[in-house]
Parts: structure tokens; C-alpha cells; sequence
């Protein structure tokens, strides 16, 4: 519920900025033309020229930043279903004595895994799961290392540790492309070049004898939706572009471990 709620704060909150820019710049457009008349405003269109040029260069590469970093988490999750599924089902090479406490670590720790994406961006909440799941990797290890000590041909150490490792690596590194994003420097600097653009639309809406709003709304609105849809691609887990589909795989390989004892 807070994160519906702060999306939507964000969303009133660009257009609040885009439209108080624009109403900025007309009237500054229209104290300026009151005192050295209508002509002045030509020069604008260098300006305006500029500034719309870098906004959609920086739209352009925020956009496909934000796009191409969501598809790699995409993928990252596909790729920690099938690692999960695996260290799990290497567990039915150690001996039968010591299988169902390393079932049960996997599952908690695959709960973790669960858990840690569902509190992002509660980083506090966050950093628990992470040192829980630290406390059940170290289990999984010792069990691991006393199974291998138990096997004459130490087979554990080239069958099941190489899977227990990359779970390990899997669960790390998803968390760490999770909260992979630009500096925020890059999103200010986005949001106050719309806000320059909006300032220099309604300078030159100052000309006009009657109010047009709708080029300005086209402008205002166009340009709030794009950077909010930015946002939610860069932050996928706060916004409405969600990637619950695909962390539906963690849950039904989670689902499949409850059938094996």
C-alpha cells in the first residue's frame, strides 16, 4: 500500500513541476513582453532548440538504460529458478542422514531469497533477510563438508558443492542487479531539463493573445508519463511495471520442494 501510494505521489509530483514550470515561464514571457514588446521573444528558439535537443538525448538513453537493465533482471531471475531447482535436486546424492536438514535449509533459504525481493526498497528490511540468509548458507556448508567427510570418494565436492556455490552466487547477485541503478544525479538532471523545457513553452505561449492549453498539456503530460515510465522500469520493484511474472518461477520451484521430504 505505501508503494502504491508514493508511485502515485511521484506521478502528481512531475506534473506539478511540468505544469508550474510552464505556467512560470508565461507569465515571466508576458512581464517581459509588457516592457520590451512582442519581438523579444524570437531569440527563444535557440534556447528551446537546445534544450528539447538534450532532453530527448537523455530520454532517449534513461529509457533504454532503464529497459535493458529491466530485461537483464528478467533473465537473472529465470537463471536463479533453474539454480535453485538444481542445488536442490543434487541434494539426493548425499547420504539419506543428511538430506533433510539440507532440504530445509535450501527452502528457508530460498524463503529468504522471496522475502529480500518483496522488502526492496526497505533496505533495513532487506539487509535482515540478507544476514539470516548468510546464517543458513553457513549450515548448508557444514552439512556439506560433514556429508563429504562421511563419502570414501568425497564425490559431494564435484557434484553437489558446485550447485550449493552457485545458489549461493545466485542469491547475492540477484539482490545486487536489484538495486543497480544511475547515480540519481542522472534523474535530477532529466527532471530539470523537462522543467527548462516547460519554462521556455509557456515563454512562448506568452505571444499568444488567447490561452491554447492543449499543445501545452500534450507537452506537460507526454513528457511526465515518459519519465514516470522510466522510473518504473528502473525500479521495478517500488512501481507498476512489476516483474511478478517472473518471480512467479521462484515461487513454483519453492512449491516444488514442498513435495520432496
Amino acid at each position: 500500500m505505501q508503494h502504491i501510494i508514493l508511485v502515485f505521489f511521484i506521478l502528481i509530483v512531475l506534473l506539478l513541476i511540468l505544469w508550474g514550470s510552464v505556467a512560470l515561464g508565461r507569465r515571466f514571457g508576458l512581464k517581459q513582453i509588457q516592457k520590451n514588446g512582442k519581438h523579444k521573444l524570437e531569440v527563444v528558439g535557440v534556447a528551446e532548440s537546445a534544450v528539447f535537443g538534450l532532453l530527448g538525448l537523455l530520454i532517449a538513453f534513461t529509457f533504454s538504460g532503464a529497459y535493458e537493465r529491466y530485461e537483464n533482471r528478467k533473465f537473472h531471475i529465470l537463471e536463479e529458478a533453474n539454480v535453485f531447482d538444481t542445488a536442490y535436486e543434487m541434494i539426493d546424492f548425499v547420504a539419506p542422514k543428511y538430506q533433510p536438514d539440507l532440504r530445509r535449509d535450501v527452502r528457508q533459504y530460498l524463503d529468504l531469497h522471496l522475502a529480500t525481493y518483496h522488502d526492496i526498497p526497505n533496505m533495513t528490511a532487506v539487509g535482515a533477510d540478507m544476514y539470516k540468509a548468510i546464517a543458513v548458507q553457513h549450515r548448508i556448508w557444514h552439512t556439506i563438508i560433514l556429508a563429504n567427510n562421511d563419502d570414501p570418494n568425497h564425490a559431494i565436492l564435484q557434484l553437489v558443492a558446485p550447485a550449493m556455490s552457485k545458489m549461493f552466487e545466485a542469491f547475492h547477485s540477484g539482490i545486487n542487479v536489484s538495486l543497480i541503478h544511475p547515480p540519481p544525479v542522472i534523474f535530477l538532471l532529466l527532471i530539470g531539463l523537462a522543467a527548462l523545457g516547460g519554462f521556455l513553452v509557456g515563454y512562448n505561449v506568452a505571444e499568444s493573445a488567447e490561452r491554447n492549453p492543449v499543445h501545452v498539456l500534450c507537452y506537460v503530460l507526454l513528457t511526465a508519463f515518459i519519465m514516470y515510465l522510466i522510473l518504473n522500469l528502473e525500479y521495478p520493484r517500488v512501481g507498476f511495471v512489476k516483474l511478478t511474472t517472473f518471480d512467479q518461477m521462484l515461487v513454483d520451484v519453492r512449491q516444488d520442494m514442498n513435495y520432496t521430504n
